[in-house]
Order: structure tokens, then sequence, then C-alpha cells
């Protein structure tokens, strides 16, 4: 692909929306809106996209530009995309009741001293695997808060409920 045989269509397409995507991380490269033709706008994105990873700036896409646009494409596409969820509560239908332990609740109680910065009644009780007193109160306000039966405890009812609060008000929320 280059300047003096403008190609247009599927590859094109693809060359701009990977260039598109790399216009996120690096700023110098033109937002392209991707139309499948190698216009000007093309051209100034491979020719910038070369000179950033210092190759020839010759504006043509041969097979090395190709080969390192989609390299570094993967890369950011990686670097941009959102982190895989993960899926801390059991399979089977687990219920940590009061006064037990397990690590599952490292994490439950982490989230519970994160979200104890936007709601009040939220105690600031630090992690230590066991379902306490402190911990046993936050579950009860989150399950009055969607309308369960309070008991204190920790089934995946209630883990859903906190995961989506803590999604909600903690982990969506701008960092700084």
């Amino acid at each position: 692909m280059n300047q003096h045989t403008p190609p247009t269509g599927t590859p094109v397409r693809r060359l701009q929306e990977m260039l598109r995507t790399l216009s996120h991380v690096h700023r110098e490269i033109p937002f392209l809106l991707p139309n499948g033709t190698f216009g000007e706008g093309t051209l100034e994105g491979v020719m910038v996209f070369q000179r950033i990873m210092g190759l020839p700036v010759t504006g043509t896409v041969d097979q090395t530009t190709w080969d390192a646009i989609t390299e570094e494409y993967d890369r950011v596409n990686h670097r941009l995309s959102a982190p895989r969820a993960a899926n801390l509560f059991p399979h089977n239908p687990a219920v940590i009741q009061p006064g037990q332990t397990s690590p599952l609740l490292y994490p439950i109680q982490g989230m519970f001293l994160a979200l104890s910065d936007v709601f009040a009644p939220v105690q600031a009780v630090q992690p230590s695997g066991t379902l306490d007193c402190g911990t046993a109160d936050n579950l009860r306000w989150l399950q009055r808060c969607g309308h369960q039966e309070e008991t204190g405890a920790l089934d995946r009812e209630t883990w859903e409920l906190l995961s989506r609060v803590y999604e909600t008000f903690v982990a969506r929320q701008p960092q700084g």
C-alpha cells in the first residue's frame, strides 16, 4: 500500500483501524476515521508511525511496516483493553458465616475498606480473613441496601451485590 496507487477496501480499513488505536497511545499519529481509502490522513498516519518506530519514512506499507504496525497494535490493544474480571466467589453454593475464616474474605474486606471512603455507614475494617463483627455489619448494611435478608453472612447473592457496588463506586472512578 502506498501513495502512488491508492488502494481501497478491507486491508486499508484494517490499517486505518490499527492506526486509530495506536493514536490513543502515540498522540502524534492522526486519529483516523476508517473509510477504506488510502488518503492523505492514512498516508500521514503511516509516515508518522514509521518515524516513531525508526523505520524508513516512505509512506509505503511494505511487509516490515505492516509487521511493525500489527505488533505495536497488539501491544497497545492489550494495554488499552479492560482487565479480565476476577471470579472470586466459589462455584459451589458456599456461605461464609460470621466468625468463620476464609481467604476469600481478604479481597471482600479490601473492597469494603475502599467503599468506606464513599459510604459513611461502611466501616473501615482491615483485611484479616475472618468474618469479624465489622465485616458482618458491612455485609448487613449491603444486604439492607440490596433488599436482601440481613444475615451478615457472605453468600453468592451478597457477593454479586458487593462486586456491582464496588465496580460502580470505586473501580470505575478516576483515580487521583
